[in-house]
């Protein structure tokens, strides 16, 4: 990107750009209430990532991880706040969110109606508590932003990646550790406008499965380091849920997107959901978060002659040892078994067919190995005291505490057959894992 270019999408910055402030020990703590209300956490890698940025002070680091949940932003905001690590967040522009005070409408909507009032003179829009708590934006679609006098700016196709290309430059050069999240997905939902014309959508996946790393976050990453000339390390992370907590929401959030109702009420009832499912009482459950071995990006090769090609052949190749790191990283909750004990139309199967189909599923992941590296799967979750896999039994039990209740009635038991009630949710948890199991006869 030229000079010029980002000198004039400077002057949009004020848009998208982050303002980091200190938080309260107070809000911290609510933060970890929260999550250890909802998660079991597991954190695998993040103090190689201090000790780096600590050697090397000088160098930016981007987090690349796969995204399955709005609380994804959330949880890795509170953990590196945690461990006193300046990162800022790419958030989508739906996250920003400038007439809604959460003082005044988010928390008494969703949480208590006495909230209303409770902090009589302090405002603060949902755009603004992100913006100041180190989240920038990114605009996925074309729109007209109003400003405050009125008149209005258009931003197009071409201005989205122009402005997006030149904040990057900004953090690089200003030496920032940041996430951005390149998942996207060839599966046309009908959910948002897409972002390129090749059919593919940046963002979380509604069906749990990531069909890849697009190139252009890399690409930009690699523009930047070049121009900078700053080293960038990129870190892949994996996020794992045993459960994500808009599973049953994702159905909801397709229909309201196919009815036409606004984008703004579609937004806040998917953030609302998310702010209930943090504090509301339930069985808590598992939360992995891996961040692999920092990968420097080599820009010795490519600044000399056919740059622009070299650069994108380089993100490419970024972008899928990326993607197959992050995959690779990918726990095995007892629901990924017990969903894959099923056929493809999830029908009523017997125990004892389900059962024995859990038996050769456990047998196949005793010594798997996955990837380029041939990197032995995760199996801390489906792993008893004695290092061997849990039976079949166990497994079952387990996914039945999470997702046969009152009030998750996803699978149940009808006499001596298991049936899955909620097949959309189902195919999620086979998603997530689904990588494991391509060759598994």
């Amino acid at each position: 990107m030229k000079k010029q270019q980002i000198e004039k999408m400077e002057s949009l910055f004020h848009l998208i750009q982050h303002e980091w402030q200190e938080i309260s020990p107070m809000e911290l703590a609510i933060y970890q209430l929260a999550r250890g209300n909802t998660f079991n956490t597991r954190v695998i890698g993040l103090d190689g990532i201090k000790r780096l940025k600590e050697v090397n002070p000088d160098c930016a680091v981007t987090f690349k991880p796969n995204h399955l949940s709005e609380a994804d932003f959330i949880l890795l905001s509170i953990l590196f706040r945690e461990n006193n690590m300046k990162v800022l967040v790419e958030g989508g522009a739906n996250l920003f969110i400038d007439d809604i005070d959460i003082f005044n409408d988010l928390l008494p909507l969703f949480v208590m109606k006495e909230f209303k009032g409770f902090v009589k003179n302090h405002r603060m829009s949902i755009g603004q508590y992100l913006s100041t708590r180190g989240a920038f934006k990114v605009f996925r679609e074309p729109l007209n932003i109003k400003q405050p006098d009125g008149s209005e700016i258009p931003i197009g196709r071409k201005e989205i990646i122009s402005l997006t290309r030149a904040y990057r430059y900004r953090l690089v050069e200003e030496k920032e550790m940041f996430v951005t999240f390149p998942g996207y997905s060839s599966i046309k939902l009908g959910l948002l406008e897409l972002l390129k014309k090749d059919g593919t959508k940046t963002g979380r996946s509604y069906t749990g499965k990531t069909d890849g790393f697009h190139h252009l976050p890399f690409q930009m990453d690699i523009e930047a380091a070049l121009r900078a000339d700053v080293e960038v390390y990129i870190v892949d992370v994996n996020i794992a849920y045993e459960r994500v907590l808009e599973d049953e929401h994702f159905s909801e959030l397709t229909r309201l997107y196919d009815s036409g109702e606004s984008k703004r009420d579609i937004y806040l009832k998917d953030l609302g959901y998310i702010v209930k499912e943090f504090y509301c009482d339930k069985k808590k459950s598992g939360l992995s978060i891996k961040f692999g071995t920092p990968r420097k990006i080599d820009t010795s090769d490519l600044k000399d002659g056919f740059v622009g090609r070299k650069v994108k052949s380089a993100a490419y190749k970024h972008a899928e040892e990326s993607y197959e790191n992050m995959l690779s990283m990918q726990p095995i909750f007892p629901a990924n078994i017990y969903f894959n004990a099923f056929n493809l139309d999830f029908s009523k199967t017997p125990a004892r067919v389900v059962k024995e189909k859990i038996d050769d599923i456990r047998d196949y992941l005793r010594t798997l190995t996955w990837g380029k590296s041939e990197r032995r799967v995760d199996l801390h979750y489906v792993t008893g005291y004695n290092q061997n896999i849990i039976s079949a039994d166990e497994i079952i039990n387990r996914t039945f505490q999470i997702f046969s209740r009152p009030n998750r009635h996803i699978t149940a038991m009808d006499a001596d057959m298991f049936v899955v009630y909620n097949k959309e949710v189902a195919q999620q948890y086979k998603n997530h894992t689904a990588h494991f199991f391509d060759n598994m006869k």
